[in-house]
């Protein structure tokens, strides 16, 4: 890789965390002002990557490229006893498990082993992907057209607890999954709790 190349997929990581950055900061005008001065870093930092001719009367980083679905991971942990690790997410009530949007600069494994740690406290292994899953299968509701990830795991450390982003957190066997649980998440865990691998809706 070139150091101009190098120089542009920081940009893209930058510009990335600036974006998410002022989407959950718009009650502190502090941290609006540092994102939107990140922003203009991370659109300076492209331009120096890019000829000038190739975009000169519009900003380097106004989008990243052809608009595809957003790409999210989420991680059927289980413990020793088979139990699943879940998580009640904060926005909506419901349980799932521990996943998120996947943040650019990171693989698929480190996003999926990140958003287990930040939410519910817990280390682990990855043991494969049990599939991709298309959002649009399950009559999602949610305004992006998504592609989540979702990664089987064993914990190897950790205790499950709550985050900022959760209100609950416990450990279930598979014939007591929560009712009010996200469609896709019932879905891939029982690809989980069987053992596939490599499934696809």
């Amino acid at each position: 890789m070139t150091p101009s190349q190098q120089l542009r997929f920081w940009a893209h990581e930058l510009a990335s965390m600036a974006k998410i950055g002022l989407e959950f900061s718009r009650d502190d005008p502090y941290d609006l002002d540092r994102y939107e001065r990140v922003a203009a870093i991370a659109d300076g930092i492209a331009g120096l990557t890019i000829d000038a001719a190739f975009a000169p009367d519009r900003p380097f980083l106004a989008d990243i490229g052809y608009a595809t679905p957003k790409v999210g991971v989420a991680v059927a942990a289980l413990g020793e006893d088979g139990r699943v690790a879940l998580i009640r997410r904060a926005d909506n009530g419901r349980w799932a498990m521990p996943g998120g949007f996947a943040e650019v600069g990171s693989s698929p494994d480190e996003n999926a082993l990140r958003e287990l740690r930040e939410e519910a406290g817990l280390e682990a292994e990855l043991d494969g992907i049990v599939g991709v899953y298309d959002n649009r299968h399950f009559r999602s509701t949610a305004p992006y057209h998504i592609y989540g990830i979702c990664f089987a795991a064993r914990v190897t450390g950790g205790e499950l607890r709550t985050s900022i982003e959760t209100t609950d957190a416990r450990w279930f066997h598979r014939a007591e999954l929560p009712g009010d649980m996200v469609a896709s998440h019932r879905a891939m865990l029982e690809h989980a709790f069987r053992g596939e691998r490599g499934v696809s809706l």
